[in-house]
């Protein structure tokens, strides 16, 4: 069972204003999490392995498909999936696609030769070494 610490109704235990979820895994997901969130979006976090302060979070798996239709998940306009793991990226994506027939799914993906083959899959792709090097090279 997953603990939501977030507004929720009481009979469904849904979110009432989550317009973006993200999947992680540790610090990767909780900082997607807080910069969405910086940026004026209504997050929830979902993940078993921290809790960050002001970010609303669904303390679960990100593969616990249960905890993420009671969270929301089905109503959601978009999904962010942010795990260290390109491998579990690439399953949750399209697990979320598939169940949840969500409309928007962008994938983090950490190697760069891994870019087209998530984009063929029909993801939206994010390549964090392209972004963290852009953002070396910005600050340099």
């Amino acid at each position: 069972m997953s603990d939501i610490s977030t507004d929720t109704d009481a009979p469904t235990g849904r979110s009432t204003d989550a317009e973006l979820f993200v999947l992680g895994d540790g610090a990767v997901g909780a900082a997607v999490s807080r910069e969405l969130q910086a940026a004026g979006h209504a997050v929830v976090l979902v993940d078993d392995t921290v809790d960050p302060p002001g970010i609303p979070t669904v303390e679960a798996s990100p593969t616990d498909s249960a905890a993420l239709r009671e969270a929301g998940i089905p109503a959601a306009s978009t999904v962010v999936v942010a795990t260290r793991s390109d491998r579990r990226n690439l399953l949750l994506a399209q697990s979320i696609r598939v169940r949840f027939d969500t409309p928007r799914v962008i994938v983090l993906v950490n190697s760069p030769d891994r870019v087209d083959p998530f984009a063929d899959a029909g993801h939206e792709v994010v390549c964090a070494t392209s972004a963290v090097s852009t953002a070396v090279s910005e600050h340099v």
